[in-house]
């Protein structure tokens, strides 16, 4: 088997085996979560389109994402349905391609991940939303957009200091995720007051206790007793302060407040008993 034409080991690679020209596709995963590979023919006229239109490979990618997750663990790929799919792509006009992608199931997550624009990616252009895509992967932003599309099931659209903040402490994408501080996460410009507004949350709990250790018990109780008070006292005084700010903003900000208090109440534990 030789490699014909490969951008990346994940996306559609032209191979020969045999004298005989075809497209491997890597998709799906079997039951030890392997990556699953399929192969289906490719003629020369359709690798030429592949070898020097990125879009189009793109776009075929995502295309066959989908069948490679049908066919599940040790099931076979529907080679016609896949192969029915190379020549509107590779050859089709941008009008073609859209309305093909209004009839077929597609992995839009993946386009995202590669760059493509999202406005028109969600209207249904794809050929248009694909001009910014590039063969690299960027899974943080295919991450965001999942927790732009949870938020927006919720109703939740983030102005720019909200997601500012949520960036600041690294839970955009993953909102259980626990609180750190990630300038460089955040715009230069609006850093200033995403550090106000911590600012606020911290001028309103100072001094509040806050117990060590992750005991269960009458500790435990106390503890937790301590965290909502904290925890209660931060998002008041942002709401009130910042009384536009989402209450995703406003929790991951009283969020790290809490965190960074109880990790400071550890730290002292443990500098006594050292002593």
């Amino acid at each position: 088997m030789t490699v014909v034409f490969s951008r990346d080991p994940w996306m559609p690679t032209a191979i020969r085996e045999g004298g005989a020209l075809s497209l491997r596709i890597v998709g799906g995963a079997d039951a030890n979560h392997d990556p699953r590979e399929f192969s289906i023919p490719l003629t020369e006229p359709q690798l030429e389109v592949i070898q020097h239109d990125l879009e189009r490979h793109l776009l075929l990618w995502s295309a066959f994402l989908p069948l490679c997750y049908d066919a599940g663990i040790k099931g076979p790929l529907k080679t016609p349905a896949a192969m029915a799919l190379l020549d509107p792509i590779l050859f089709g006009t941008p009008q073609e391609i859209d309305a093909l992608f209004r009839r077929i199931p597609w992995d839009k997550r993946q386009l995202v991940a590669q760059g493509a624009d999202i406005p028109p990616l969600e209207r249904g252009k794809v050929k248009d939303a694909v001009r910014t895509a590039t063969q690299y992967s960027d899974w943080n932003r295919m991450w965001e957009y999942d927790a732009d599309q949870r938020r927006a099931a919720r109703g939740v659209r983030l102005g720019p200091l909200d997601a500012a903040l949520l960036k600041y402490t690294g839970r955009y994408a993953q909102g259980g995720k626990t609180p750190a501080r990630h300038s460089s996460a955040v715009e230069p410009e609006l850093l200033p007051q995403v550090l106000e507004v911590i600012a606020v949350a911290e001028r309103a709990t100072s001094g509040m206790p806050m117990s060590p250790g992750w005991d269960g018990g009458e500790q435990g109780e106390q503890r937790r007793r301590e965290w909502n008070r904290i925890k209660e006292s931060a998002q008041s005084a942002v709401r009130s302060a910042y009384p536009d700010l989402v209450d995703d903003a406003v929790e991951t900000v009283s969020f790290l407040v809490c965190s960074e208090a109880h990790d400071f109440a550890d730290a002292l534990a443990e500098a006594d008993e050292q002593d």
